[in-house]
């Protein structure tokens, strides 16, 4: 794992938390804001007034429904999304003031959660098993089950 952080105590119970970096598509201005990781979420989310206050393109809409709650249509931006060591164009929902990391950005990354260590770990995906690979098959050592 290339980046390590911790859990935010301060929730109850402790929860992984990363900061995401929201740029424009096409600019520098950027904040930095605190977000939840959420492996249940299907989309990225951003509070409305940070997307309005950094200008972000509006370019479609969502219905984005909560536990138990009413599903409502909400805004979608265009955004550079940073985080645990990548950094993609994204498409981001904004939703009340929730920052949620979700499987949308998330299957981008190899995301480790240790709850028992209160550790939150990414890295890029597939570079370690495709160099791994690559070795034992230059050794001869790769049966047919391990092939593609």
């Amino acid at each position: 794992m290339s980046k390590r952080l911790t859990y935010d105590r301060r929730l109850d119970p402790p929860a992984p938390v990363a900061p995401l970096r929201i740029a424009r598509p096409s600019g520098d201005e950027a904040v930095v804001l605190p977000a939840l990781i959420d492996t249940g979420a299907d989309c990225t989310l951003i509070p409305a007034v940070v997307a309005r206050q950094i200008g972000l393109p509006v370019i479609d809409r969502v219905s984005v429904q909560g536990l138990g709650g009413t599903a409502r249509q909400v805004p979608v931006y265009a955004a550079t999304a940073a985080f645990g060591g990548i950094r993609v164009l994204a498409r981001l929902a904004a939703y009340e003031d929730e920052t949620v990391l979700g499987r949308d950005l998330l299957n981008r990354v190899v995301a480790l959660l240790d709850g028992p260590a209160l550790r939150l770990g990414f890295g890029r995906a597939g570079r370690g098993r495709r160099r791994a690979l690559g070795r034992r098959r230059a050794r001869g050592r790769v049966d047919s089950s391990h092939r593609r």
